[in-house]
């Protein structure tokens, strides 16, 4: 059983950013499962569930088509809920952001289309002077030592989402976080190509620059933010005080 989210969202007069934030999901998400490049888990069918239960009123009501079960009687979405979607807007809630840490990250590879995985994740606030809007954000831990002295293993990343069609705007030898049918890496990015991109390691005495066809790139996501995990060592000083 699967909802309409186009219906619900024209029955609202949403959009689709509205209605990921009133089910607590991401608009990518919301218009992934929209287009049906991604199939609606059970937690999301209950939220919708919900939520339309709770937008109900006798006195103004239509139909919600459920892909594959016949129309109940007509109901419609009440007014209200627009009034409390402003309360909700000035109560400031933190936009809270997945973290696919190293050993999620294998499963990240083949499930960040999935609803199931991608609500499983860990999810922590933005850091204060991060403005969330019109942008998919994510936290990446770093794993290995393909970055140092850059980034160390346990290093946090928060990145945002880059559009594929944005992709040619990619900025030569800056870090990104690329995610191919293969593998989730963070690397210097030169595009030698718009068909060919070089990934280039700061450790580049143990990892030689690799050739990635564009082709082979599931995800680009920008570099916003570092956390570390750990304080570098400082120069040598001497005492002379």
């Amino acid at each position: 059983m699967a909802y309409n989210l186009r219906e619900i969202r024209e029955l609202y007069n949403l959009t689709q950013g509205e209605l990921a934030a009133a089910l607590d999901l991401t608009r990518e998400l919301v218009n992934k499962m929209e287009k049906g490049k991604m199939k609606q888990s059970k937690a999301t069918q209950i939220k919708l569930k919900m939520f339309l239960e709770g937008q109900k009123s006798e006195e103004n009501s239509q139909g919600v088509e459920i892909i594959g079960v016949a129309a109940a009687q007509p109901s419609r979405v009440a007014l209200p809920y627009m009034e409390q979607r402003r309360e909700q807007k000035k109560e400031k809630a933190p936009m809270m952001v997945p973290l696919v840490g190293i050993k999620a990250q294998a499963g990240y590879v083949k499930g960040f289309e999935q609803t199931d995985y991608m609500e499983g994740l860990e999810k922590y606030s933005l850091p204060p002077g991060v403005n969330p809007t019109g942008a998919m954000w994510s936290y990446f831990e770093v794993d290995g030592d393909s970055m140092e002295p850059t980034l160390y293993a346990g290093d946090i990343l928060l990145a945002s989402m880059l559009p594929h069609e944005d992709w040619g705007d990619v900025k030569n030898f800056c870090v990104y976080v690329i995610l191919t049918d293969q593998q989730l890496m963070v690397k210097r990015v030169y595009q030698k190509s718009p068909d060919m991109w070089v990934l280039i390691s700061d450790n580049d005495d143990l990892y030689p620059q690799v050739l990635l066809p564009v082709n082979k790139i599931s995800q680009v996501w920008t570099f916003r933010r570092h956390i570390r995990s750990r304080v570098p060592q400082p120069k040598e000083f001497w005492i002379t005080a």
